[in-house]
């Protein structure tokens, strides 16, 4: 699948340069330490020369300036990978459809055919190597939804359809408690790193990883309280939403037309204590 003529992928300024990913160790062990001092503004923010997400666990190579998703799960198990892939591209989608609500139809259209540029050959792979239906169908007819400017519910239903086939297909992956943990996990990580992306000098400059930030979140956090449902991992993973509850005080309204800017540190924060609580899951 190409994109269409019509539906131009956003862009963004980012290095062509490798990239080394931070977040949960280093960088992100610092952010957890002093999230509460920062928070009751008792220490500075951590000095930040470049970005606060230089000096990570792994390396993600960009890609004609766009390191982005597909680095966040290079070198991931096999089936940590497909279950956070799949999470990626479905938050790609919920953030096209925020977009859309703000009447930046272009954007969203855009954005929700930003994955086929990155990822969605390995992913229908992997769902045929599992017998699951190819959800593309079901990203295309959503992102021609919002081409046609059809009405916000039809946009909506479009993406509920896309979401059902997202489920089909993560419930075809491995019913392992640690894998689905180490997904969740790296979800996470994938959010602070495009927050930190979205952010230069203070002031949002990519609202598409903005937004795609919060998306992460928000699909982290059901993916969190599915995971509480299970007794061996209840109480884990009611403390890594219990660390979730903080990530809200790194966004503003994202229905503003002027989205907020705050310290990257806070989603660093959140995914090292994310990782921390879901660490004991066997």
């Amino acid at each position: 699948m190409t994109f269409p003529p019509s539906t131009p992928r956003p862009t963004r300024p980012r290095p062509v340069a490798p990239r080394l990913w931070t977040g949960i160790a280093a960088g992100s062990a610092i952010a957890l330490a002093t999230a509460p001092a920062l928070a009751q503004g008792l220490v500075a923010p951590p000095a930040t020369p470049e970005k606060a997400s230089q000096g990570m666990v792994w390396l993600a190579q960009a890609e004609g300036g766009e390191g982005g998703e597909a680095g966040a799960i290079a070198g991931a198990d096999a089936n940590v990978a497909y279950l956070a892939q799949l999470a990626i591209v479905e938050g790609h989608l919920v953030a096209a459809l925020d977009l859309y609500r703000k009447g930046m139809v272009d954007e969203a259209v855009g954005l929700s055919w930003h994955p086929e540029a990155e990822m969605m050959e390995e992913v229908r792979a992997n769902l045929a190597a599992r017998g699951v239906p190819d959800v593309t169908p079901a990203m295309a007819a959503f992102s021609a939804a919002m081409e046609a400017k059809a009405p916000l519910a039809e946009v909506e239903t479009a993406l509920a359809a896309v979401q059902t086939a997202f489920a089909t297909a993560a419930a075809a992956g491995p019913d392992d408690l640690r894998a689905r943990a180490d997904a969740l996990a790296l979800l996470v990580r994938a959010a602070a790193h495009e927050y930190d992306e979205s952010i230069e000098n203070t002031r949002v400059t990519d609202p598409y990883a903005y937004h795609e930030a919060a998306a992460f979140v928000m699909l982290a956090r059901r993916q969190a309280e599915a995971l509480a449902t299970d007794p061996a991992a209840a109480a884990q993973a009611s403390k890594a939403l219990a660390a979730l509850q903080d990530a809200g005080e790194a966004f503003g309204d994202l229905s503003a037309p002027t989205l907020e800017a705050r310290d990257p540190a806070i989603l660093l924060a959140v995914a090292a204590g994310v990782e921390l609580a879901l660490s004991s899951v066997r």
